[in-house]
């Protein structure tokens, strides 16, 4: 039973009018920067055969040694995803414990110092952009973390808008896949594990003539899913299978000049983040006699059918020239996605209500750099950058046992165009000081038709910002230095077709001050930056069930907290690490954000069972913030065979959080493990890996959905173990 609120709520128009639509369709996871590559817009780690204090970074659009750089980065290289188990997007918490990465069906929605994501549907982003290879990526839909040929994920802290494009509000999450080679490279890789799961990989890279270099990356996924139905009694009800591919050809024509041209495809048939049950059995189908509800963690009990197929397609063609004083970069980009969906919103067996959508998007981006070269006193970066979004949505639904029949259709158009500059001057010796800003421009459009109430309508708006930056940067020694900073966080205000307005809610605005040390010296390398954000105008949303939710600004926030990284080599072969990261988010205004009341009379006039309330958050934790969070773990080498043997361990821990602002639902503190021992032959060809993940076999929980039909709710995979083989040239 859910908390009896008495207060209810007295909603905006639009949504009023929603409830009233809704309540007639109810029946009842480090590879630095190589000369052949043109510079990307993203931080990448060094070489493995670096020094481990030698990370090199392009966090502010320029080379620069990871210490040396004051925004709070979290440089995670392949290797490190590897030895610590990371393979997919919600699992970059257990190595970056000040990102959380939840979801919302497919959506992913992830949390950095207390800012995220808080809605999700046609029209919207998240407010932690990814960026694969310095392409924006707008839909916030599952990254592969499986390609092999990944070099390195980061994560960065904060608002990053000045540099890093529209909408980082919170921070970015930046993905570098490997630049083709012209020596040939060969990388292969299989794997197998618990429920049937088998993984496998390649990567090759080779050079056609002196200017040309080709590569190849390639990857194939299935498995059985641990989810089982226990109304119809299939073990295997979540099987998934996903392939994808990724080439690269590297032309340097002459000195100075290059042409990176890359396609990708990747094709998903993977019903896991659809597969959810009902939370403590909280559903209507509970208030029909004799209705099973799942609600165990390896449990569903839909029979509407709950699956995701996503399809991408993606060309980029990044050109570099140097032109002697600086260097001229352009990345070209177009995108183009497909995801078709099922869900059974109720959670049980009952037909009260399910869903079937499709979401064709198309997106085109063209940015272009002009970077000092490296040496004197002043480095600078200044540019543009223009989007091309469009977003189509088509919703289908069922009720009653009915057949589905089209709800609704519409589509949404963005036209972002922006400006911005930034400059380091070293005004005395070792004192840096660092203004930037960012100028821009956002059209956003929307046209959608509501048959069932025979409403159509269309609309546009426009939004123009300007964000500086600024940072004053003093180097304690040549591997030392402190920071502190003031950035100006934005995130476009939109026009959500699921409201069924063409009335824009207005962006989100933060300002962040950051004070950071950060040192790597020797074996130690140790980060640690204090944080203090005001948010404000959050853009959240609140769900009826079928898709449909009114989205408005509804928040502000007072966050602060102390976030560091350490690493420390004890001998040569024998590596610790810890990441702590201590958040105190509390929205400091949120008089009307919405909880739910259960209604036990399936026969009321809104046939709802789950009644929206107005309920004063003012004071409550921000969702999907916990307050401490933190991994440790130890990488130890030696001799064996002849070869190398390497055992890798990692825990990752959080305190309670909350999945809603009003604190309904929460999730109690956890803890995962994650074991790997991996042995290397003497010639260094060929690795042998056995590995555990969440092998105190932890239950947790990883979305939960409210709204009026249900309270949904998807688990985080049991233990699992499994063994890989891995061959390179």
């Amino acid at each position: 039973m859910l908390p009896a609120h008495t207060a209810r709520s007295s909603f905006h128009r639009n949504a009023a009018s929603i409830a009233a639509l809704t309540a007639g369709l109810i029946a009842v996871p480090a590879s630095a920067q190589t000369a052949a590559e043109p510079a990307p817009q993203v931080a990448a780690a060094a070489p493995e055969e670096a020094e481990p204090s030698e990370i090199v970074v392009t966090a502010q659009k320029r080379s620069e040694r990871l210490q040396d750089v004051p925004i709070s980065i979290s440089a995670v290289s392949a290797a490190t995803l590897e030895r610590q188990s990371v393979t997919q997007v919600a699992q970059i918490s257990q190595t970056v414990p000040a990102i959380r990465i939840d979801f919302s069906g497919n959506t992913v929605q992830p949390t950095i110092r207390g800012v995220g994501s808080a809605i999700a549907g046609p029209g919207t982003n998240s407010n932690i952009p990814t960026y694969i290879d310095g392409y924006y990526i707008p839909n916030p839909v599952a990254t592969d973390l499986n390609l092999i040929n990944i070099a390195s994920l980061n994560v960065l802290k904060g608002p990053q808008g000045t540099l890093f494009g529209r909408n980082a509000t919170g921070g970015a999450i930046q993905v570098t896949t490997r630049a083709p080679q012209h020596d040939t490279t060969i990388l292969a890789r299989v794997g197998y594990q618990s429920f049937d799961h088998l993984t496998s990989g390649f990567y090759g890279s080779t050079g056609l003539t002196d200017t040309l270099a080709v590569d190849l990356a390639a990857s194939y996924e299935r498995g059985d899913g641990f989810k089982r139905n226990i109304v119809t009694g299939e073990k295997d009800v979540g099987k998934f299978e996903k392939w994808s591919i990724r080439t690269k050809a590297l032309w340097e024509p002459t000195d100075g000049v290059s042409f990176t041209l890359a396609y990708a495809h990747s094709d998903s048939d993977d019903p896991t983040p659809n597969m959810v049950n009902a939370r403590n059995g909280m559903s209507a189908g509970a208030l029909i006699p004799g209705t099973i509800v799942a609600s165990g963690r390896r449990d569903v009990s839909n029979t509407r059918p709950n699956f995701d197929k996503l399809k991408t397609d993606s060309v980029t063609l990044t050109s570099v020239f140097d032109l002697g004083f600086a260097e001229l970069t352009s990345y070209t980009g177009y995108r183009k996605e497909r995801d078709y969906q099922g869900f059974d919103y109720d959670a049980s067996p009952a037909e009260v209500q399910a869903a079937i959508w499709t979401i064709p998007e198309k997106t085109f981006t063209q940015e272009v750099n002009l970077t000092s070269k490296p040496g004197g006193r002043f480095s600078w970066v200044v540019g543009a950058f223009y989007l091309y979004n469009e977003s189509a949505y088509h919703y289908n639904v069922a009720a009653g046992g009915a057949d589905y029949f089209r709800l609704f259709d519409s589509e949404n158009k963005t036209n972002s165009y922006a400006l911005f500059a930034d400059g380091t001057y070293e005004v005395v010796d070792d004192l840096f000081v660092t203004v930037g800003g960012r100028y821009s421009i956002d059209k956003p459009e929307v046209a959608f038709n509501l048959y069932s109430a025979n409403v159509a309508d269309s609309g546009g708006d426009k939004f123009t910002n300007f964000s500086p930056r600024a940072v004053v940067r003093y180097e304690i020694t040549p591997r030392s230095s402190v920071y502190a900073s003031y950035t100006k966080g934005y995130k476009s205000g939109i026009l959500p077709a699921s409201s069924f307005s063409t009335t824009a809610v207005d962006p989100e605005k933060i300002d962040a001050f950051e004070l950071g040390y950060k040192t790597a010296s020797g074996p130690l390398r140790f980060n640690l930056a204090g944080f203090y954000y005001k948010y404000k105008d959050v853009q959240v949303a609140s769900f009826f069930g079928q898709g449909v939710s009114v989205i408005r600004n509804a928040a502000s926030s007072e966050i602060y907290g102390i976030d560091g990284e350490l690493s420390y080599d004890i001998t040569r072969d024998f590596n610790v690490f810890a990441n702590v990261a201590w958040t105190h988010a509390d929205y400091d205004k949120f008089p009307n954000a919405i909880g739910y009341q259960q209604d036990l009379n399936p026969a009321s006039p809104t046939f709802s069972t789950f009644q929206p309330v107005n309920i004063d958050a003012s004071g409550f934790q921000v969702l999907r913030s916990p307050r401490f969070a933190f991994n440790v773990g130890a990488n130890y080498g030696f001799d064996l065979a002849g070869g190398r043997m390497a055992l890798n361990a990692n825990y990752y821990r959080t305190s309670k959080f909350y999945f809603d602002a009003v604190e309904q639902f929460d999730q109690k503190a956890y803890g995962l493990l994650n074991l790997r021992a991996t042995w290397t032959d003497p010639s260094d060809r060929f690795d042998i890996s056995v590995f555990g993940t969440n092998v105190t076999d932890t239950k947790y929980i990883t979305q939960t959905l409210p709204d009026t039909v249900a309270i949904r709710q998807a688990y985080g995979e049991p233990a699992t173990v499994g063994a890989s083989v891995t061959f390179r040239y």
